[in-house]
């Protein structure tokens, strides 16, 4: 097969784009439950708070406030048009919108610069590639920075295949990408500092006669963001100091890095061999089309290259060295704000190789990888908003004023959440002390002696929420003190199921 010039190229290109559209309108119906978890507690919990009160909580989480202001303005707008009950929808559609900015800065700037076929591919590539679309609709910061980082790639190659021009306007938007970035979210704090990397290595191999004033304003841009940053670092301190030591990640290894790639070929679904398979194949195809690239390369290519795979080098690296520090505060979900870069570079890789036969063998894994993935996608959201309605009447059903015991963390969190109304008390184990000053209806650390004195006193209704097979012999040891359990259902809470007890008796 061969290819007959441009418009082929453009016909394929709007084709691979407007299945990415197709794509994301059939995921947007998995934005539509009222299923949450942990982290996404602390967004809603933030989001419902004022700028204040979200500053000031945030300074005891982990991540810096602009995401939770982002997520505060459009929730509140959107609120005026559903209304308060559909909240939790209204933040997972705050998660949808970045998609739909980076398909028009793709149809627009990325399908002029780069052609369509590189558009359509970059945006289908970001919309079904493995971990990326489950992002769309989780209630956190991750869509928002990948848009960001996104942009700040793109801006930093239109400043750099533009050196004879004073860009005036590009630099302050890069500018306020990166620092707006940077108050979003650590390590895409730290993915920007690649991208400030990547500028200076392309603007010191670059000629031309604005090339020392783009140096000073890069230089201007980078001390502007450092004082604007400065209120803040306290907080990082202090931040770092609390989780230092107790933090649950476990120290990267060598086995990581191919963690890493596996994040990001591998789809997430159980499909027998064929979820491997394909990871293959698209790493071999990525190589491939590397090398293609790098034989036929042109001095842009190297600057794209390097402003696309910065920030993504510059986050794993500094992944290990934390790491090597004895603060493993890497996951690899971290690297999901950097992955914009990595597809759109694998688009032009593609577009660069579109006139060779083997161009539709090269995408093929990737469409494969993709199809896997949404097909996994399915599969477990699917799952969730088929099982949600039920749990969620359960969880309705619950007396105003009840009390509602758990053995874990996480649905601790969440029922705090889904029930405000109820005392929400975690047995014999403590929960992120941000929670209870933010939601003010839990209290951790309960033992038997206080449980058996809220059923004696049969002042309120009371609830065991158990999780995991220990749920079987913390209610079977409860007898021992006259408490007894009514199974009265099996639902699945967060990501996990849950046996509902109603707890009655302590008979003497």
């Amino acid at each position: 097969m061969s290819f007959n010039g441009d418009k082929i190229k453009s016909t394929i290109g709007v084709v691979l784009g407007l299945t990415s559209l197709f794509v994301f309108i059939y995921l947007i119906r998995f934005a539509t439950g009222n299923d949450i978890w942990y982290d996404e507690v602390f967004s809603l919990s933030f989001a419902n708070r004022s700028f204040g009160e979200i500053t000031a909580f945030t300074a005891r989480d982990v991540h810096p406030p602009f995401y939770y202001y982002y997520l505060k303005v459009i929730s509140s707008i959107l609120c005026l048009i559903s209304g308060r009950k559909y909240f939790i929808v209204v933040c997972k559609i705050a998660s949808l919108i970045p998609w739909l900015f980076l398909f028009i800065i793709s149809i627009t700037y990325i399908r002029k610069r780069f052609g369509q076929l590189t558009s359509g591919l970059f945006m289908l590539l970001i919309t079904i590639m493995p971990q990326l679309p489950s992002y769309y609709f989780e209630i956190r910061m991750y869509s928002l920075a990948l848009l960001l980082i996104t942009t700040e790639v793109l801006i930093s190659f239109h400043i750099l295949t533009n050196i004879d021009k004073k860009n005036n306007l590009s630099w302050i938007l890069f500018f306020i990408t990166g620092i707006l970035t940077a108050y979003t979210q650590y390590y895409a704090c730290i993915a920007i500092i690649g991208s400030y990397i990547a500028v200076f290595l392309s603007l010191i191999i670059q000629k031309g006669l604005e090339k020392k004033r783009h140096i000073l304003k890069l230089l201007v841009s980078a001390l502007l963001s450092v004082i604007l940053y400065l209120p803040w670092l306290p907080v990082l301190r202090a931040q770092i100091t609390n989780i230092s030591g107790k933090y649950w990640i476990q120290p990267l290894t060598l086995r990581s890095i191919a963690g890493c790639i596996k994040f990001i070929t591998l789809p997430v679904v159980y499909f027998g061999k064929m979820p491997e398979i394909s990871a293959g194949l698209l790493i071999i195809a990525l190589l491939v089309l590397t090398v293609l690239f790098i034989r036929h390369g042109k001095r842009d290519d190297l600057i794209i290259a390097i402003c696309c795979l910065m920030p993504v080098i510059i986050v794993v690296l500094s992944g290990f060295i934390l790491s090597a520090m004895g603060t493993p505060i890497f996951v690899y979900r971290y690297l999901i704000p950097t992955l914009g870069g990595v597809w759109l570079l694998v688009a032009i890789m593609a577009d660069r190789a579109a006139n060779r036969k083997a161009l539709l063998l090269l995408i093929l894994p990737m469409l494969l990888a993709g199809g896997l993935n949404i097909m996994g996608i399915r599969a477990e959201e699917g799952n969730k908003l088929a099982t949600i309605s039920h749990s969620y009447d359960v969880v309705s059903d619950i007396p105003e004023g009840s009390v509602i015991i758990t053995n874990f963390d996480h649905v601790c969190a969440v029922m705090s959440y889904y029930r405000p109304d109820c005392q929400v008390l975690l047995y014999e184990a403590e929960i992120d002390k941000l929670l209870p000053d933010m939601q003010g209806n839990i209290t951790d650390n309960v033992h038997d002696l206080d449980i058996e004195k809220l059923v004696s006193s049969q002042d309120k209704e009371v609830y065991f929420w158990g999780s995991f097979n220990s749920r079987e012999e913390i209610v079977e040891s409860w007898t021992t003190l006259g408490i007894n359990n009514e199974l009265m259902d099996n639902i699945l809470i967060e990501r996990y199921w849950i046996n509902v007890y109603k707890l009655s008796g302590a008979v003497k």
